[in-house]
């Protein structure tokens, strides 16, 4: 067990929309913790409940039509049956978001100071000249140039990494605990994405802060997380240390997004493996083990029964599969 503080504790987590066509279960009884000062990455493709999981975990979801079930539990606040208003006291100051589209985020007909104003005068009660300076502050943390003349301009007139650079501003105003960056680079150029992965590592060490790095993409986790988090169909089927996962992973999906992956050892124009079938129907979930559709190790006790996660070699590395691939085969990433 880590003798470091738990900032996050997260236990038995489900998330379910009330549809028209019924019930869908977007996280399903995940469970997960993390530590004070830690970077833990949320990986797997489009529609596996990593968003989901992240604005639960922020306490975001709306109360009509949604189910919110379990615990989490950040530094000792419960955000799971809490009220908008008891949420209202540690959003922005305990735990903040980075959300994919910075446009989005961002009110296009306000100029981007007085976003960031807003938030210090309402949340941290300061005044107006306060906030200003504060804001400007905040632009020059995150690498805006000629932050005081930047403070006056609207969203539309910078581009999409200075944008960014805005949102992450505007997200460390209350100086929280745990940032939670939900695809952060979607969008920009390879250049720029380095650039917004390093600002965040930087303010990371800075401000002693956790943060949880929501992404599709191996590389941006690579090397930039202590541990990861492989989620397919709304739950975790793989969980360690960011290294047991890439090099000892046991789980074949975990395999299949591997290889999906670009590699800087492979000649230029490689194609890249592309996983067959489709996920799965949230709606219709299969009985059993819900890669198995698509995983070309699956035997019929796969398709009958769903696999719970499991102890693997190391301590902390957990996967959720009936057909494990074996261990030491050596890093592939």
């Amino acid at each position: 067990m880590s003798l470091t503080p738990q900032l996050l504790v997260v236990k038995d987590l489900s998330t379910t929309f009330d549809t028209p066509a019924g019930p869908l279960a977007a996280v399903g009884g995940v469970s997960f913790d993390l530590n004070q000062n830690e970077t833990m990455g949320i990986v797997g493709e489009s529609g596996s409940g990593k968003t989901v999981l992240a604005r639960t975990v922020m306490g975001l979801q709306p109360r009509s039509k949604v189910t919110v079930s379990g615990s989490v539990l950040l530094n000792g606040f419960e955000v799971v049956g809490a009220s908008d208003v008891e949420k209202q006291k540690i959003w922005g100051l305990q735990v903040a978001m980075i959300f994919q589209d910075p446009m989005t985020s961002l009110n296009p007909v306000m100029r981007i100071g007085r976003q960031i104003d807003e938030i210090l005068r309402v949340r941290l009660g300061m005044d107006r000249h306060a906030a200003k300076a504060r804001a400007i502050e905040l632009l020059e943390l995150v690498g805006i140039p000629s932050p005081a003349e930047r403070y006056h301009v609207f969203p539309g007139q910078l581009s999409g990494g200075m944008r960014q650079r805005v949102v992450i501003a505007t997200a460390l105003a209350g100086s929280p605990q745990l940032l939670l960056a939900d695809e952060p680079t979607t969008g920009l150029d390879v250049t720029i994405q380095a650039q917004i992965l390093n600002l965040l590592d930087e303010i990371k060490e800075r401000m002693k802060m956790s943060v949880i790095l929501v992404t599709h993409d191996l590389g941006v986790v690579a090397t930039r997380t202590s541990r990861l988090i492989v989620m397919y169909a709304g739950r975790i089927v793989e969980m360690g240390s960011t290294r047991d996962v890439f090099v000892n992973h046991r789980m074949p999906y975990t395999r299949a997004l591997l290889d999906g992956s670009p590699k800087v050892s492979n000649p230029s124009h490689t194609r890249l493996l592309a996983i067959p079938g489709r996920p799965p129907n949230l709606l219709k979930l299969p009985p059993g083990c819900s890669f198995a559709p698509r995983c070309s190790f699956a035997t019929d006790r796969c398709h009958k029964e769903r696999p719970e996660l499991q102890p693997a070699n190391t301590p902390g590395h957990t996967f959720a599969c009936w057909n494990p691939l074996p261990t030491n085969r050596g890093a592939s990433a």
